[in-house]
């Protein structure tokens, strides 16, 4: 390394960041990496300025393996330029998403820039758009998995948005459309990058942020995590582990806490939450049952769902959709959220939209009815006539048109009468006689019969109308 190079790689190290080879070296299997178009240099686009450039252009590209599972990847160079994004630094960024995609491969982008490289002019920002172009058109084809690991200011926030996952660091993430500066002027706050802008409020306010990281080291390891769950394109099943865990073993936990259900009936009690911090009345996140990946989205039991809980929701849908990954529904929930917030914030769309995404999905879909299943509460959750394969209930489980009392004001004139309602028109076994329910299960059984269950829906084929999309309520 030259002296020139060590005193960028120092001023990096200041800043609380490693280098684009060190962080790159970090995520890889030693040796394994191999860079491509290491010397691309390219002078400006516009004539009469000084040349802005450098030997790889301030982004290190090309293929490795993760564990012995082979991606591409690429990680922005800010003691190069600052990361600064210009023609030939898309360019490089597009050629490893175009081969990716041909290779049917994972792509994981590593993100830390100062902005645009401002004296290519418009160039610069059809390098922005180009990266935008091929994120989506390789969306649903091969997994793409962000780290924000420093600036995504302006344009380049959009591209946390566009890939299926993105993992934010606490301190060095910084992820907006409008500069700190400007949000912070207009709020009349202090500047303050990470409050303002930083991995907390990604996750937990926008919900960008899948994973929010202590430090680039747990951001590597929550990305191995990741990939473990994934295949490798939308044409591959997802990988398969063997396990020790008996697939008959009794399920203790009795759905008043889902995470701790989703934990007891998964391999291990291994759970990868996702998004874990944003919306806490919607649980999403991948398990293994009997070695398969499964998606999990579950209900926080006693509470309503929100229109943040449908957007969650329903993007984790689409993802598990795309993948073909197999989808396990526990209802459990008190209907839909009453308040001016949500009334306000599109909420008849979000429920719509993640009506449509249970409907769109062809991937395998087995619902549990843990609890409540009333009204909204009841449609919004992978139920059978949305494209649930199976559908259980525990007998204690409450599916109805209304809440036991309203019911009974309805078809009793009194609301004494609720025990009787809730006997003849919300037990899961009138449910069961209207072909809503394909069995009722006692909670011990749920591991096993969800195991049964998705084995018997993983060769699922749906042939679907003719059409190039749907039109979603977004």
């Amino acid at each position: 390394m030259s002296e020139f190079s060590k005193k960028q790689a120092e001023e990096q190290h200041k800043l609380g960041k490693l280098t684009a080879e060190e962080r790159i070296g970090k995520i890889v299997d030693t040796g394994s990496f191999v860079e491509i178009d290491k010397y691309l240099e390219r002078s400006n686009a516009v004539l009469g300025y000084p040349d802005v450039c450098a030997p790889g252009e301030g982004v290190v590209a090309g293929w490795a393996t993760i564990e012995g599972r082979p991606v591409y990847l690429f990680a922005q160079d800010y003691t190069v330029l600052k990361g600064s994004l210009g023609a030939a630094h898309a360019a490089k960024i597009t050629k490893v998403m175009d081969m990716a995609a041909k290779a049917g491969l994972p792509v994981i982008c590593v993100w830390d820039s100062d902005g645009a490289r401002v004296q290519e002019g418009a160039a610069a920002l059809g390098a922005y758009a180009s990266i935008m172009k091929k994120l989506t058109d390789i969306s649903g084809v091969v997994p793409t998995i962000s780290i924000a690991a420093g600036g995504m200011l302006g344009c380049a926030a959009i591209f946390a948005a566009l890939t299926d996952f993105t993992i934010a660091v606490e301190k060095i993430s910084a992820v907006s459309l409008v500069s700190p500066m400007v949000l912070a002027s207009t709020a009349g706050i202090d500047v303050n990058e990470d409050a303002i802008c930083g991995a907390k409020i990604q996750s937990e306010e926008t919900g960008i942020a899948q994973f929010a990281c202590a430090s680039e080291e747990q951001a590597v390891d929550t990305l191995k995590d990741l990939l473990r769950y994934l295949p490798s394109n939308n044409l591959e099943e997802s990988p398969y582990e063997i396990v020790e865990d008996d697939a008959a073993r009794a399920t203790v936990a009795d759905g008043s806490d889902a995470r701790a259900l989703i934990r007891d009936i998964a391999d291990n009690n291994e759970f990868l939450e996702v998004a874990a911090d944003y919306s806490d009345d919607m649980i999403t996140g991948f398990i293994t049952l009997n070695g398969y990946t499964a998606g999990v989205i579950a209900n926080a039991p006693g509470k309503t769902i929100s229109f943040r809980a449908c957007r969650k929701a329903s993007r984790f849908i689409s993802l598990l959709d795309a993948y073909d990954i197999p989808m396990v529904t526990l209802v459990n929930n008190e209907g839909v959220e009453v308040s001016l917030e949500g009334a306000q914030h599109c909420q008849i769309r979000t429920f719509a939209k993640l009506v449509s995404a249970y409907a769109e999905s062809g991937a395998p879909m087995v619902s549990v009815i843990t609890g409540k299943a009333v009204g909204e509460g009841y449609i919004a959750m992978g139920n059978k006539n949305c494209g649930a394969d199976i559908v259980y209930a525990y007998p204690t489980a409450e599916i109805s048109c209304l809440e036991a009392e309203a019911g009974s004001i309805i078809l009793f004139d009194t609301k004494a009468k609720a025990a009787e309602y809730k006997e003849k028109f919300a037990s899961p076994l009138a449910a069961a006689q209207q072909g809503l329910v394909d069995d009722i299960i006692e909670p011990a059984d749920t591991r096993l019969m969800l195991i049964k269950a998705i084995e018997m829906a993983s060769n699922k084929r749906e042939q679907k109308l003719p059409k190039k999309h749907s039109i979603l309520p977004l």
